[in-house]
């Protein structure tokens, strides 16, 4: 009885001496920033470029001009019945969705079968590029990343940002849309 008694003891000491040992803060560092990716590519001379896009949405005033050089057609006024109503909508290489009511259309535009479609919707708080190929909408996002923009937030809609912008990448639509960072 006098074993378990002293054992017991012992362990009850080791037990306070054990809670009595200092213990070691651990400092957690943070992992640095993933280095941006640097992508070189050219921008397809077909549609509008990520950089001239940029330039339009921030001073619509040139934003005809702008489009006129590229061949692009403009519709005032579209609507997409129930999605979202657009202040313009160029249009290039394709045709306008089918009127439902006054100005209110079933769809955005759809494509033709020559040179390489797209349109740009246009908004006081963003505009939207749309292509209608996979390779058209692979260049845009290179030509996101290599203007600076680093990816915030991956998703249905991949965002990137510099800071200033937003540009929402939306593969199944191919589509990007931009406006600026509140």
């Amino acid at each position: 009885m006098k074993k378990i008694g002293i054992t017991s003891v012992i362990a009850a000491a080791a037990l306070v001496l054990a809670g009595c040992v200092t213990q070691q803060k651990t400092v957690e560092t943070t992992p640095a920033p993933a280095p941006v990716e640097t992508v070189q590519v050219e921008a397809n001379a077909e549609v509008m470029s990520v950089k001239e896009l940029i330039g339009a949405f921030a001073d619509q005033s040139d934003l005809d001009a702008t489009m006129a050089k590229y061949g692009y057609k403009v519709k005032n006024g579209y609507e997409v019945f129930r999605v979202d109503k657009y202040n313009k909508m160029f249009y290039k290489n394709c045709r306008l969705a089918k009127v439902i009511t006054d100005g209110k259309y079933e769809d955005y535009p759809r494509a033709l079968r020559k040179g390489i479609s797209s349109y740009v919707a246009v908004k006081t708080d963003n505009m939207m590029l749309g292509v209608f190929n996979d390779n058209a909408y692979q260049n845009l996002v290179d030509q996101v990343k290599m203007n600076g923009f680093r990816l915030d937030m991956e998703g249905n809609e991949d965002i990137y940002t510099d800071g200033t912008y937003y540009i929402a990448c939306n593969k199944s639509n191919r589509t990007l849309r931009i406006q600026k960072v509140s």
